[in-house]
């Protein structure tokens, strides 16, 4: 018995940090979803009084309902293009034996530029006397220089950019477990590369595959910098809108309200998500 209760309380020592830095979060998003309920006026800002409105403005808005539908298309995106594209490298360097440390380094390493600077980097890129257009009008693919900045592919190449190593980190971390053996069992039964692929490989790797997914895509719709710099106001996201509601009009009850909404369809797509795919693999 005394050995179980110094266990316990180990465990709860070594609990104890994350509660520490949680319990704020925590404190702070409650405080969110009560002022999300508070009134506002231009004179008495925040008026503390329980009202449905700002809900009511977030789905009836036009300007409200096109940032959501923005916001979940381009993270559907970033998520299913760091997938295809992804699940290749994720799949060398399960297989690259002693160069994966080497691979895994340059995997991480733009993850240690701040996000700010690989913005402003993507702008230089795509500039007008960027390296693309320089390369598509040498070619005479285009005439002349194309506005790439302050446009939704501008957001999502950041994005993709940003997420694909959440992506690439899980699915490698499952295709390294899985035995070889098994497609090479597969092969030797008369299965070609890709239907062992497909009804091996893939599979065994669904838990990899549901990880990256999600991370990429919570990510992706949380995303501030790259819609705000590469964006330049034309691309309009919740996060865009919750910081106008919250900074430049000093609506704390609407933008809280955005944050809560935007958190709850997130949840509500993610567990939907979760529940399909986990019930598929009873199935099969």
């Amino acid at each position: 018995m005394k050995t179980r209760l110094k266990t316990d309380w180990h465990a709860l020592a070594l609990f104890a940090p994350g509660v520490l830095v949680l319990v704020p979060l925590v404190g702070a998003c409650c405080m969110l979803v009560r002022y999300s309920f508070n009134d506002w006026d231009p004179m008495q800002a925040m008026v503390p009084t329980w009202t449905l409105k700002n809900y009511f403005f977030i789905f009836t808005d036009p300007a409200q309902i096109k940032g959501l539908l923005t916001t979940l298309r381009i993270s559907l995106t970033v998520t299913l293009v760091c997938l295809i594209i992804g699940y290749p490298v994720a799949v060398a360097i399960s297989r690259s034996g002693r160069y994966r440390g080497l691979l895994m380094f340059l995997l991480v390493a733009p993850m240690l530029t701040d996000v700010l600077i690989r913005a402003y980097g993507w702008m230089v890129i795509l500039g007008p006397n960027g390296p693309v257009n320089s390369l598509m009008t040498a070619t005479g693919l285009w005439a002349q220089p194309k506005r790439l900045i302050y446009t939704e592919l501008a957001v999502v190449l950041e994005l993709i950019h940003e997420n694909i190593p959440f992506m690439i980190l899980p699915l490698a971390a499952v295709l390294e477990r899985i035995n070889p053996a098994l497609n090479d069992a597969a092969m030797n039964l008369g299965a070609s590369p890709a239907r062992a692929f497909f009804h091996v490989t893939l599979p065994l790797s669904r838990p990899g595959v549901i990880a990256g997914t999600l991370l990429v895509f919570a990510l992706s719709t949380s995303a501030f910098v790259a819609p705000l710099v590469l964006g330049g106001g034309n691309v309009s996201v919740m996060t865009t809108l919750m910081q106008q509601s919250m900074l430049t009009t000093l609506n704390w009850p609407q933008g809280s309200a955005q944050s809560v909404v935007l958190v709850g369809l997130v949840l509500i797509l993610l567990t939907t998500y979760g529940w399909v795919l986990s019930k598929g693999r009873r199935v099969a």
